[in-house]
């Protein structure tokens, strides 16, 4: 057979070419079904990729259905493997093995009777059975969400995805933003999430919670969906129906009342106890009968979890308060910078750190340190409270004169708060006087050594001049080119460099660092001196007549 085979093959070669062979071998492979079907050890995979899921299917919890995707491996030699869809009567039809019935059985069951099926036929080899791809279902969602209606979902998705799926916005809806692509709704504030009711369709009911759920990951409180499947989201209880956890929990807060909710699903929801929860010592409250008063009295969660006390079995309205033990190691801290040795971030204590103790820690000063000039800021007003510091610095009895003042120094009060220390005497001369008790985000800035004098203004060179002591603000105007044909030499001002006061000449000593400020002569305009002049006039009228009266009534 095999000898005429091949001198088929010869002469249709000599005859048709390749082409003529091509179609030899395709009629072969049509006379040749069910030898490769059975026989191949290639493994055949599904087209379709798998839905993206949040976790492993579980086996226990999946039940199987119309067009699910199952790959069943004998692995003899040679191997065999058949991928297979369940049919829409739900069974599945094993070549050489027989049909199955799966439908509406877990994965766990029908990989079981599969597999006492197959080794019925196969007495040798390891067969297996594998979920490749889940089937879609079509479910109904109605009640509380934004489009109610039924959708085509895979059945490894759970009931809060078709949930979402009926909040989310579509480009065809009516009225729909343009934005369009936005980002998935949760649905209605006011929709429950705790109460969810689900009707399968052998009439089973069941309770969907989905906050429990993320909290538990129990597969009960939000199932994988089914063929059929009825979701009815409720509106959300009044707003007495709810249950309160309060301090030592990762997540307080108020949290829908479900029926049947105990101390410890409360305690679940809110994520469990941090660190420094007292336990032993859980506040629970109530109302009583009228809801005018309260009751309270503590639980000790220790005996719940051992076993030896009975859960707490909640109704609307209870209040838990998980007090915490007294922690005051916070990160109390002070930043140093400027001419310092190790500037950076040092710990402090919360109340007994003194100045003294962190210029130590920073290994001292630069040879280029100022301490004259070094300071120390304190913010007394956290950011979040600025508007309101603002505010409230507004209801004194503030004159009209000194209101725009009194808004500046409020503003640099808020944002620089200055502490009067002098470095000078508590580095150089030990003055203890001088060593103040820190406070957390405390600031030390130690600046460099300014041996300048700056000159601005209506002076010919604005600049730094370098600095000579003894020397007043007409020796710094000089050496910076003169004044200028419109300087005000008259109104001159010297800028203190650490405190930013406006001093005239007379009244201080220039210090390095600071400013000489030289105005200018104001241009006026001949309507200006017109005006000016007509006033004059005027006084000067209003005063000779003064004088003429007086005189005529002396006669």
């Amino acid at each position: 057979m095999i000898r005429f085979r091949s001198w088929l093959i010869a002469i249709t070669l000599l005859i048709g070419g390749e082409q003529a062979i091509a179609q030899l071998f395709d009629r072969e492979k049509e006379t040749l079904p069910s030898r490769q079907t059975t026989t191949t050890p290639a493994l055949t995979m599904p087209t379709s990729a798998p839905p993206a899921m949040d976790a492993p299917i579980s086996a226990e919890t999946y039940f199987i259905g119309p067009s699910d995707v199952m790959l069943i491996g004998i692995w003899t030699s040679p191997p065999i493997t058949f991928t297979l869809t369940v049919t829409p009567e739900g069974t599945l039809v094993i070549p050489t093995v027989g049909e199955v019935k799966v439908s509406d059985k877990t994965l766990a069951a029908v990989r079981a009777e599969v597999l006492t099926e197959i080794r019925k036929k196969y007495l040798t080899g390891n067969p297996t059975v594998t979920l490749v791809t889940p089937r879609k279902v079509v479910v109904t969602v109605s009640g509380n969400v934004r489009n109610p209606g039924r959708y085509i979902i895979p059945a490894s998705d759970r009931v809060d995805r078709a949930i979402e799926e009926a909040n989310l916005i579509r480009k065809d809806m009516p009225n729909a933003p343009e934005d369009w692509e936005a980002p998935r709704l949760r649905g209605d504030q006011k929709a429950s999430v705790r109460n969810i009711a689900l009707r399968r369709r052998d009439g089973e009911h069941v309770r969907v919670d989905i906050p429990k759920y993320s909290a538990t990951r129990d597969e009960r409180w939000n199932p994988m969906l089914r063929e059929g499947d009825e979701i009815f989201v409720p509106p959300a209880g009044r707003q007495k129906d709810i249950v309160g956890i309060y301090g030592g929990v990762k997540n307080p807060g108020r949290f829908e009342y479900a029926a049947g909710d105990k101390l410890t699903d409360l305690i679940r929801l809110a994520y469990g106890f941090t660190d420094r929860a007292m336990k032993d010592s859980l506040e629970f409250t109530r109302y009583t009968g009228d809801t005018e008063q309260l009751i309270s009295r503590f639980v000790d969660y220790r005996a719940i979890e051992a076993g030896t006390a009975e859960d707490l079995a909640l109704q609307p309205g209870d209040r838990i308060v998980v007090r915490e033990h007294p922690d005051k190691r916070e990160d109390f801290r002070v930043f140093v910078d400027g001419e310092v040795i190790h500037p950076g971030t040092y710990p402090i204590t919360r109340r007994w750190t003194k100045l003294s103790e962190v210029l130590k820690m920073v290994g001292g000063f630069t040879e280029h340190a100022a301490l004259q000039s070094a300071e120390l800021i304190r913010s007394t007003v956290s950011p979040s409270e600025l508007q309101m510091e603002r505010l409230l610095s507004l209801r004194g009895d503030v004159s009209s004169e000194d209101s725009a003042y009194y808004v500046l120094e409020t503003e640099l009060r808020i944002r620089k708060e200055r502490v009067t220390v002098d470095f000078e005497r508590l580095v150089l001369r030990g003055d203890t006087t001088q060593d103040v008790y820190l406070r957390t985000e405390d600031r030390i800035y130690v600046p460099s050594t300014v041996r300048t004098v700056y000159v601005f203004g209506q002076v010919v060179t604005p600049g730094n001049i370098p600095f000579v002591p003894g020397e007043d603000a007409s020796y710094y105007v000089e050496k910076a080119g003169g004044e200028t044909d419109n300087a005000r030499l008259g109104d001159m001002m010297i800028i203190k460099s650490m405190t930013r006061q406006w001093l005239d000449p007379d009244e201080t000593t220039i210090e390095p660092g600071d400013q000489v400020w030289v105005p200018k002569e104001p241009e006026r305009s001949f309507a200006w001196y017109m005006n000016i002049f007509g006033q004059t006039a005027s006084v000067i009228s209003v005063a000779v007549s003064v004088v003429l009266l007086v005189v005529q009534l002396n006669k």
